[in-house]
């Protein structure tokens, strides 16, 4: 079992402020309350929210945005050391994007366990 520190639980607040912004976005949402941070040697690299009525793309979900955002911003796709805190469970989709981009940790709200 995984033991959470402060740092862990900032993070956590902010995936779940980014999930917030998918709701409002003048107005309108542009996609449902899923959002995501990427955190590589304790800073913070990349957030997303689910852009999927934004875009009119089902892949448009906020874990894949923060794993497109931390690629840029690292210039790699390999994004090995990295963790991924997240508003929900991630799809399958979402789960297997983080596996091809070697995100080293997921963490989950409310959950005991991370997933490997």
């Amino acid at each position: 079992m995984s033991t959470y520190n402060q740092a862990d639980i900032d993070a956590m607040r902010e995936a779940i402020k980014a999930s917030a912004t998918a709701l409002q976005d003048n107005g309108t949402p542009i996609g449902g309350p899923f959002g995501s941070v990427i955190y590589k040697d304790g800073k913070m690299i990349a957030s997303g929210c689910n852009h999927v009525l934004a875009d009119n793309d089902a892949s448009a979900h906020g874990e894949v945005y923060a794993i497109r955002k931390a690629s840029q911003v690292l210039g790699t796709w390999d994004l090995s050391g990295a963790v991924l805190y997240t508003s929900c469970e991630p799809c399958p989709m979402c789960l297997m994007t983080a596996k091809w981009a070697n995100i080293s940790k997921i963490y989950l709200p409310r959950q005991e366990k991370t997933l490997p």
